[in-house]
C-alpha cells in the first residue's frame, strides 16, 4: 500500500527529530487505570471435566493498561508524566502501583477505593493464542467525594503541563462531568487537551483533539460508513459534535483518517505489518498524537508518527511500550521507502 508522501525538502529530517523533542514535554494523564495480566503456557489435552483445553501455565506477567499504559508510553518516549486515577484496595491495586513506581513515576495522584476493585483483565494465552479473558471491574460512576478529591489532585498537578490526556475506558472516571471540568480548566491555562473516548463523545466536547478507533467512531455517528466519501462525513459529524476540535480515527491495518480544525481531511495509510497483538496500540497512538501536537507539529505529521508508533506496538506481544530509538528507526525506514514512490 502506498504511504503518504512528504513533499517538503528537508521535512524527512524534521519528522525524525520530532521524537527527540518529546523529552521537553510535561504531561498529565487522567483516566481509567487497568491491570493487564497474562498467564502463558501450552495445551496438550482436553479436560476430562468439561470440553475445554487444559493450559499448563509456564509463565505469567502483569502490565499497565488503560490510562496507566498511556502514561507508560509517555515515559518510554522520553517525556515526563503525572498520573491521576483510581485503584481498589486489593492485591491488583498494589501490583499496579508497583508497576507505576518502576517507571519512576509518583503514585500520589492515584487514589485507593475500598468500595470498588482495581480493573483487572486476566488473559490466558497458549501458543501465542488468547484462549480466555477474565475481567473484574466496576463501571459505575465514582462517588462524589472521590470526584472532589480528583479535582483537587488535578488542580495540584496541571499547572506547568504542556498536555493533558483524558483516557476513557468507561469504568466510571468521567461519568460525572469531570472531563468537561478538566477541559475548561486546561483552556483557561492554555494547555492542550486530547481525549480517547470509549462510549460517550459528548463528555469530551470542547477538547482540542479526539481519537476514537473506527468501531467507536461509527457508534458515535451510526449513519456514516467506511468508504472514502462516508469517512469524510464521519469525520465531519464527529467534529461537529465535538465542537470543532481535531478528529483522528484509527483504522487498524488501514492506518488513520483525520480532520483538522479547518475541515481539511486526509488519510495516513500504514505499511503491511505482521501483527502479534493489537493490545495497547490505541494507547500508544493517543500518547504520540498528543506529544506531537503539544510540540506544535502539524496534525498530518502527528498522524504519521503515531501511525509508525502503533505499528511497532502491534508487532509486540501484550501491552508493550515503544521507545524513542525504535520509533526514530521506524520513521527513517518509512521515509526511505517513500523515496522510490511514483
Amino acid at each position: 500500500m502506498s504511504l503518504e508522501r512528504l513533499e517538503e525538502p528537508g521535512r524527512e529530517e524534521r519528522i525524525e527529530d520530532i521524537v527527540l523533542g518529546f523529552a521537553n514535554s510535561r504531561v498529565l494523564v487522567i483516566g481509567d487505570l487497568i491491570l493487564d495480566e497474562y498467564r502463558e503456557g501450552d495445551v496438550e489435552r482436553v479436560s476430562p471435566e468439561a470440553p475445554v483445553p487444559i493450559v499448563r501455565v509456564s509463565g505469567s506477567a502483569a502490565c499497565l493498561g488503560g490510562a496507566a499504559n498511556v502514561a507508560r508510553a509517555i515515559v518510554s518516549l522520553g517525556a515526563s508524566c503525572q498520573l491521576v486515577g483510581l485503584v481498589g484496595d486489593d492485591a491488583e491495586g498494589e501490583t499496579l502501583l508497583s508497576l507505576v513506581e518502576e517507571l519512576g513515576m509518583s503514585t500520589a495522584g492515584i487514589l485507593r477505593a475500598d468500595d470498588r476493585p482495581t480493573t483487572h483483565k486476566l488473559r490466558i494465552v497458549a501458543r501465542s493464542q488468547q484462549m480466555l479473558r477474565l475481567d473484574r471491574e466496576e463501571n459505575g460512576e465514582i462517588a462524589p467525594r472521590i470526584s472532589a478529591i480528583f479535582r483537587r489532585l488535578i488542580l495540584e498537578r496541571i499547572e506547568g503541563c504542556d498536555l493533558v490526556i483524558l483516557e476513557d475506558y468507561d469504568k466510571g472516571m468521567f461519568g460525572d462531568g469531570l472531563a468537561r471540568w478538566v477541559i475548561e480548566l486546561a483552556r483557561s491555562l492554555n494547555i492542550l487537551v486530547v481525549a480517547d473516548p470509549k462510549v460517550d463523545l459528548a463528555r469530551f466536547r470542547g477538547v482540542d483533539l479526539v481519537k476514537p478507533n473506527f468501531e467507536e467512531a461509527v457508534q458515535f455517528a451510526p449513519d456514516c460508513g467506511s468508504d472514502p466519501l462516508m469517512r469524510q462525513n464521519l469525520l465531519e459529524k464527529l467534529q461537529f459534535d465535538l465542537g470543532g476540535g481535531e478528529v483522528v480515527v484509527t483504522r487498524g491495518r488501514f492506518g488513520m483518517s483525520a480532520m483538522d480544525r479547518h475541515g481539511s481531511h486526509f488519510d495516513v495509510p500504514t505499511r503491511a505489518l505482521e501483527v502479534y497483538d493489537v493490545q495497547g496500540a490505541g494507547d500508544t497512538s493517543i500518547a504520540v498524537l498528543g506529544l506531537c501536537r503539544a510540540a506544535g507539529r502539524s496534525l498530518r505529521d502527528a498522524c504519521i508518527v503515531a501511525n509508525a508508533a502503533a505499528g511497532i506496538a502491534v508487532e509486540k506481544t501484550g501491552t508493550a511500550a515503544v521507545g524513542q530509538s525504535e520509533l526514530r528507526k521506524r520513521l527513517s525506514e518509512i521515509l526511505v521507502l517513500r523515496e522510490g514512490e511514483p
